[in-house]
């Protein structure tokens, strides 16, 4: 195969992984619409909405994510994918435990209320968290696929 072909292939397999990416963000949306963020009370339901209406940075890195699944599945570097979901579980645990964590009460708020309002955000991020990572990883991989095998099958395809 010549330079010009393997590089278009290349390009191909990019392509698919930025259109695979643009899915993602209508999948998080799919996977969480039946999740419920109610407020701990109606009195914090202002100041509710401000803390768990952030996409914490999605926007940015899901597309770099991508781009870094299909480097790295391209160059048979599995340990670039292993050692990034490593990082980014430990930088979440980290964020999460030591700078962003729930009280475990807040005075004069119903502790019940206060629980289901908690259960139900940790489920929510969990739930973004992971599928999110997850599409991202199929659509670094799908793109690798169609760079290593798509000029292959659309030669067949054509004869």
């Amino acid at each position: 195969m010549s330079p010009l072909a393997h590089l278009v292939q290349i390009l191909a397999g990019l392509v698919v992984t930025f259109l695979l990416g643009l899915t993602v963000k209508p999948l998080l949306t799919h996977a969480t619409k039946s999740m419920s963020l109610p407020p701990p009370s109606s009195a914090l339901a202002s100041e509710w909405v401000r803390v768990v209406s952030k996409n914490e940075g999605g926007s940015v890195l899901g597309p770099l994510e991508r781009f870094l699944f299909f480097c790295a599945f391209l160059v048979n570097a599995d340990v670039v994918v292993a050692g990034w979901l490593a990082f980014k579980v430990a930088s979440k645990w980290n964020v999460w435990t030591n700078i962003v964590s729930v009280p475990k009460d807040i005075p004069d708020i119903d502790p019940i209320g206060f629980l289901i309002a908690r259960r139900s955000w940790a489920s929510h991020l969990l739930v973004t968290f992971l599928v999110g990572t997850l599409a991202n990883v199929i659509a670094g991989f799908l793109g690798v696929v169609v760079a290593r095998h798509g000029y292959a099958v659309v030669m067949s395809l054509l004869r």
